[in-house]
């Protein structure tokens, strides 16, 4: 996370909390822009930029003070990104599924491409566009007791992590 402005000096304190909220906001909503924030010259106003996919910067408010920027950062959440902690909303679960921590999943591949699709997938089931993902298969791990080989939802895994996922809906 960049934060640019003429003469900028070492972030404040009270910055840190913005700098932190736009990288999160930025590792869950992966598909399209990325925040950046800018700062005026004396350190007191920020504007809240976004790099679109042909790298253009683009300002998304005019200046606003530290508080401004914390309710924009905020709604702008709120309306565009992902929360890791509804899994309602990205699988079909039923009786037959567990929850298990994301830490005890160990992925077999790792595709860019199918990573890159798992993104727009979650996204679109999330929203309610396409039918809710399956539950990640998962057989036991021959070498580590407690911990799990996923068979089928490699990508998801991935995807999942990036959004800041904790735990993830299995089935055996």
């Amino acid at each position: 996370m960049a934060v640019t402005g003429q003469k900028m000096a070492k972030p404040s304190m009270s910055i840190d909390h913005l700098i932190a909220k736009v990288d999160e906001i930025n590792r869950q909503y992966h598909d399209f822009n990325e925040l950046h924030l800018s700062v005026d010259e004396l350190g007191r106003l920020i504007r809240v930029n976004y790099k679109n996919e042909g790298d253009f910067e683009v300002s998304l408010t005019g200046w606003l003070d530290m508080g401004q920027v914390g309710t924009y950062l905020q709604n702008y959440q709120r309306m565009f990104c992902l929360d890791p902690n509804r899994l309602d909303h990205f699988f079909d679960m039923d009786d037959a599924t567990e929850i298990i921590p994301i830490s005890w999943l160990r992925p077999t591949r790792k595709r860019p491409m199918g990573i890159a699709n798992g993104f727009t997938k979650m996204r679109q089931a999330y929203q309610g566009s396409i039918p809710r993902r399956n539950p990640i298969s998962i057989r036991p791990n021959a070498e580590e007791k407690d911990l799990f080989d996923i068979i089928d939802g490699n990508s998801t895994y991935f995807v999942a992590k990036q959004i800041g996922m904790m735990s993830l809906p299995v089935v055996l």
